[in-house]
């Protein structure tokens, strides 16, 4: 998921990582959706989420996995994880007192408690009450993630206790990646410290089947890295990626002849691995 958000959100990717890598994880945030769809939003929700639970292994005795800790989160299973959503379009105190009850007690497993209240625009004058309670007296280990269409539409005495951001409007144009494009550039992206040659036979048998294949797939690859720098920020080196995408643009090209693709492939392997 971080290479997608990477590329399609990089401004929130940044903050969020920025923030955690030097620490500063916030009590709350406040999510403006500008626009979004509903399943655009939950998708960047759940980044969230994860890289907030993920800073739970650096600070505590977590006793479950983490794969099988997000499984539980994006099946809704996880104890310590509530999302709230509008009640016949609104938001009632009863659903924000479920929460606290719920996290009055110590995690199970010893890992941060996180609650998601979609639409929060639509809590009444009771429920906007009662979560600020929450938020004037935060709890270490309670992060609060509050989704809105219009932040303008919250009580300025919750906003001031989040850390806002702002989604990028994406519209139905956007690139979407498949799974394999998404690892494939993970693995360049880990490429000195895992050997891409390794994977030698991988790529042969499942990306690179054929000219057909290799040439859909590196194209969709290099469309990864055009949207990457029409949305840069710093995450990556600039040069890295021109070197990356040079690479990729020579070997595409390459394709056009009659090729042996086991030699193409070793070729483009040892060349990115030169970077």
């Amino acid at each position: 998921m971080d290479l997608e958000v990477e590329s399609l959100q990089p401004k929130f990717y940044n903050e969020i990582n920025k923030a955690l890598d030097k620490g500063f994880l916030s009590h709350a945030y406040l999510i403006e959706t500008n626009n979004n769809s509903l399943e655009v939003v939950k998708k960047y929700v759940l980044f969230l989420v994860e890289k907030i639970y993920e800073d739970s292994y650096k600070n505590h005795d977590v006793t479950i996995s983490k794969d099988k800790l997000f499984h539980l989160i994006e099946n809704k299973e996880f104890p310590d994880y509530i999302e709230v959503n509008p009640i016949n379009n609104q938001i009632k105190k009863e659903q924000l007192l479920f929460i606290r009850d719920e996290f009055s007690s110590k995690s199970l497993y010893n890992t941060r408690k996180v609650y998601v209240v979609f639409e929060c625009e639509k809590m009444n004058v009771s429920a906007s009450n009662t979560i600020l309670k929450f938020l004037e007296e935060p709890s270490d280990d309670v992060v609060a993630i509050f989704v809105t269409s219009n932040q303008y539409n919250i009580l300025d005495t919750i906003k001031s206790r989040c850390q806002i951001i702002r989604l990028q409007y994406e519209d139905s144009s956007d690139i979407s990646f498949s799974d394999d494009v998404l690892s494939f550039v993970e693995d360049i992206n880990n490429r000195k410290n895992e050997d891409l040659l390794l994977k030698f036979n991988y790529y042969n048998n499942n990306l690179f089947k054929d000219k057909s294949m290799a040439t859909n797939f590196i194209r969709e690859v290099l469309k990864y890295y055009e949207v990457l720098l029409n949305k840069k920020d710093g995450t990556t080196k600039l040069e890295d990626i021109i070197n990356i995408v040079s690479i990729l643009d020579k070997s595409f090209k390459k394709l056009k002849y009659n090729v042996n693709m086991k030699l193409w492939i070793d070729d483009l392997l040892l060349s990115l691995m030169e970077v």
